[in-house]
């Protein structure tokens, strides 16, 4: 360094500054852009990372809404086919009916046909059945052997018959009315909302009659159908708007079509006396009955029907109009189907379809 001031004169009193020192650094301005842009950067990180967790939370809220769904669905799937009637042949008086059930008819008998204690029947709920009064579209009754009794002193067979049944029914859950009289757990909300039941009576409700040797005709009814956890009666799946049943039509000469278009069946039918062909439906089983389900999302029933407290009122907020005149004529099954979607999807309301045929097993 002395070497390069004596040769340079010119530099002598000036201060040499060391390459390796001299950089400059990042000016206050330069550190505040810096800051913002990192702040924006993490800004719009958080909210994605916002988005994507509403969005799994309402994905996940979605598929679990519908697959309990699913799960009732399944259940119907799996005890409808346990239907029973288990007919045997019996006399028929012309005028009398069965020649077990006659009473005090003494007319010969006139004909050999089905006869069964049992019954099965798919009817339309919209005008309510039991204490349910707020029910909508269809509803099935039926006897199957579930093996089920509410009296621990019993030893009941294995396969025991039990009254079963299906059906929509809009109102409060009463189980949960039931648990909420509880104060620890009076704080509970009831929401208001269309419920898919099942109702199981147990195997002493079907009651043999005395007198012919057969099972009442009053298994069901008023009575015995009730929205409680005393008759049975249990909630399988929430938001569950039409429940619907078709079965097969009978042809001219007696036997079944494979095209399912007659909504309502019921195997307790007379068998007039003018006729000598014994009605298909009577005392036996469809092969098939077809199910199809609507269910909608939890978040849209309390965005649009949250506050309302009977189903034509909750139904209208869906989107869906006269829910109480759809399905009930067979040829019209598409439209009223379309009716209720197109319904949902004016409102934005998500909603899922199940449709399934079932076989029964007891058909003859």
């Amino acid at each position: 360094m002395r070497t390069l001031l004596l040769a340079q004169p010119h530099l002598l009193g000036k201060r040499i500054k060391n390459p390796i020192t001299a950089r400059a650094g990042f000016t206050i301005l330069e550190l505040l852009v810096a800051c913002a842009i990192f702040a924006v950067m993490m800004g719009l990180i958080s909210m994605a990372i916002s988005q994507m967790t509403k969005g799994i939370q309402t994905s996940t809220s979605k598929v679990d809404a519908f697959q309990n769904a699913r799960t009732a669905f399944e259940t119907v799937s799996r005890t409808l086919p346990n239907a029973a009637l288990n007919p045997y042949i019996d006399y028929f008086i012309a005028s009398g009916g069965s020649y077990v059930s006659r009473g005090t008819n003494t007319n010969a008998p006139t004909y050999y046909g089905r006869s069964s204690d049992l019954n099965f029947f798919i009817t339309n709920a919209s005008s309510g059945i039991g204490s349910a009064t707020d029910t909508v579209t269809h509803a099935v009754f039926f006897q199957a052997p579930l093996g089920y009794s509410t009296n621990t002193n019993y030893t009941l067979p294995q396969g025991v018959l039990n009254p079963c049944g299906f059906f929509v029914a809009y109102g409060v859950d009463i189980g949960r009315t039931n648990m909420m009289t509880n104060s620890i757990y009076s704080g509970l909300k009831n929401n208001y909302r269309f419920r898919l039941h099942q109702w199981v009576s147990s195997s002493e409700e079907l009651q043999v009659n005395t007198n012919t040797g057969v099972i009442s005709n009053n298994w069901i009814g008023n009575g015995k159908l009730k929205l409680g956890t005393t008759w049975g009666c249990r909630p399988l799946a929430d938001n569950i708007i039409a429940f619907v049943a078709r079965v097969p039509a009978t042809n001219a000469s007696g036997g079944f079509t494979n095209v399912p278009n007659s909504y309502f069946y019921n195997s307790s039918q007379t068998w007039s006396s003018s006729s000598t062909i014994q009605p298909a439906q009577m005392n036996q089983l469809p092969p098939f009955v077809e199910i199809t389900m609507v269910a909608v999302d939890e978040n849209a029933m309390i965005r649009l029907a949250g506050s309302a407290t009977d189903a034509s009122s909750a139904a209208t907020a869906l989107g869906i109009n006269s829910l109480s005149s759809l399905f009930t004529n067979a040829s019209s099954y598409t439209a009223d189907l379309n009716a209720i979607t197109a319904g949902l999807s004016s409102k934005n309301v998500p909603y899922r379809v199940f449709t399934t045929t079932v076989p029964l097993r007891g058909a003859r």
